[in-house]
């Protein structure tokens, strides 16, 4: 009997520490783990990421948004990714006039859409798409992620990929970074 009620716990604590996201599942991703992490807040103490502690990492925030932007400057920019994620004052609905401004962003920077769905990400109702196009000469595709936090209030991120190679694998450490987020408010 104690062996049963071990081998249980033990089995909780690995299932428990091993939650995907519906999008990382969506989208096949293994899990990253990132070592030797630190927790940044935006500046607004909104949220929090765990960044590597080698990344450079800086804030912003206007009367609307409070931003934390991130990359890993100690490799070359077709192997890593820029993420910027924010919590945002406004309205977010999915709705058709949603997709319409969202079809318009895509077509307006040139970007081609890939894949996107409706998923839960963090217990909230959300949205996320890949897009691809050329940006400064480089070829990149970009993901997006938005997330309904309340009436007036959203989360959104999105990852760019530079190059061609390894997409998938970036798109899902970019989604393994966020599933660290700790909203605070």
């Amino acid at each position: 009997m104690k062996n049963i009620i071990f081998f249980s716990l033990i089995f909780s604590l690995i299932s428990g520490c091993s939650k995907q996201s519906e999008i990382a599942k969506k989208m096949n991703c293994s899990p990253t783990i990132y070592k030797n992490t630190k927790q940044i807040a935006d500046f607004n103490k909104n949220f929090t990421l765990d960044i590597p502690s080698s990344w450079k990492t800086e804030l912003y925030f206007d009367n609307y948004q409070s931003e934390i932007f991130t990359a890993d400057t100690l490799k070359q920019l077709s192997e890593t990714f820029i993420l910027v994620a924010s919590f945002n004052l406004g309205d977010l609905n999915f709705d058709s006039d949603f997709h319409h401004r969202k079809d318009s962003v895509l077509n307006a920077s040139k970007l081609k859409l890939i894949d996107s769905g409706n998923a839960s990400f963090q217990s909230k109702p959300s949205y996320w798409y890949i897009s691809k196009g050329t940006k400064n000469n480089f070829e990149y595709h970009r993901f997006t992620m938005m997330s309904k936090l309340s009436e007036n209030t959203y989360f959104s991120a999105y990852a760019e990929i530079y190059g061609s190679e390894n997409i998938d694998k970036r798109i899902c450490e970019s989604i393994s970074l966020l599933e660290s987020i700790q909203y605070l408010k």
